[in-house]
């Protein structure tokens, strides 16, 4: 992999290279696989490559208006008119026409929902993108001075693209996180609680729309309640990974008992883990786990904690063995 990091114009030539492979068909699992990469080494990827959807569908709406009226145009003439709307401030014009798109892009003002065991990738019109977790809910408006995003529920990663004239702040609830160009997540909880943890640059968080930031740098956290102060801790890049294996579909669960580990994984499947003892409820386990088998972890949790697993139709009873 290149080290150099790719100019404005070599990143948005790749994406309309995609958007215009995507044109011809359906991607083949191997290219869909190869998109995915190529969108995920760099924030700007994603956002160039939604405006380049958002330049082919203005483009491809504008010539079926008009096939009543001129001819066809030729490839290599619909391949320089994207080109040289990508080049110039109309792309802004054909995203507004362009709703979500199947990569999960966002207008300017949007709104992307994620079922429950669901994980989806949403470039943003600005260049940032967002991951979104399990039966999350975001809704994005941008302006010409600032970016907000809206956390209405869920938990989301956030690798935002610089610009300092128009500050990224994600709202969740009581809590404001800014950034100008960091990476970050944010999740809320059905008690209020927010947490926000920085994986890359630095971010100010506070409560309340006159509350007093508090600056958090890479590898620190923040866990804001209803009340109380905002104190950053310490957490460490292996943390700040664990923290984020979901996005590979897995679950950490370091320091958690056995009963917060059946909430988590009552977060991606109807599937539950039923603990009906409060001491088996405070034991722990430890390492990550597929968070769509919520069965496969009680069955581990039984053989290494001497307990038993038992089926269910909806899911598996952990009990005293």
């Amino acid at each position: 992999m290149s080290t150099t990091r790719d100019s404005s114009a070599d990143i948005d030539a790749a994406a309309a290279a995609w958007a215009a492979r995507v044109d011809r068909g359906p991607l083949s699992e191997a290219d869909q696989a190869a998109l995915e990469a190529w969108a995920a080494q760099d924030p700007r990827r994603a956002g160039a490559y939604a405006k380049a959807l958002a330049v082919n569908a203005h483009l491809d709406r504008a010539q079926g208006l008009g096939a009543d009226f001129a001819p066809a145009a030729h490839p290599a003439a619909k391949a320089a008119d994207r080109r040289r709307l990508l080049a110039t401030g109309g792309l802004l014009a054909a995203a507004s026409v362009v709703g979500a798109v199947g990569y999960g892009a966002l207008s300017l003002q949007g709104r992307v929902t994620t079922a429950k065991g669901d994980i989806r990738r949403a470039p943003l019109a600005d260049g940032s993108a967002v991951t979104l977790n399990t039966d999350t809910t975001i809704r994005a408006a941008f302006d010409g001075k600032m970016r907000r995003v809206d956390l209405l529920r869920g938990e989301a990663l956030f690798d935002v693209a610089k610009d300092p004239a128009r500050p990224f702040v994600v709202v969740a609830g009581h809590v404001r996180v800014r950034a100008v160009g960091t990476s970050f997540t944010v999740r809320t909880h059905a008690n209020g609680q927010v947490d926000v943890i920085v994986r890359e640059g630095v971010v100010e968080v506070w409560r309340g729309a006159e509350g007093k930031p508090v600056r958090l740098a890479a590898e620190h956290a923040v866990q804001v309640a209803s009340a109380g102060a905002l104190t950053p801790t310490t957490v460490g890049s292996a943390a700040v990974d664990r923290a984020m294996a979901w996005r590979q579909g897995q679950i950490d669960l370091d320091g958690l008992t056995l009963g917060q580990a059946a909430d988590e994984f009552a977060r991606y499947s109807d599937r539950r883990i039923v603990i009906d003892d409060p001491a088996v409820a405070r034991l722990k386990m430890t390492g990550l786990f597929s968070a769509s088998d919520p069965d496969g972890f009680a069955k581990a949790a039984a053989l290494s904690l001497g307990l038993n697993a038992t089926p269910q139709a909806d899911g598996v009873r952990l009990t005293r063995g």
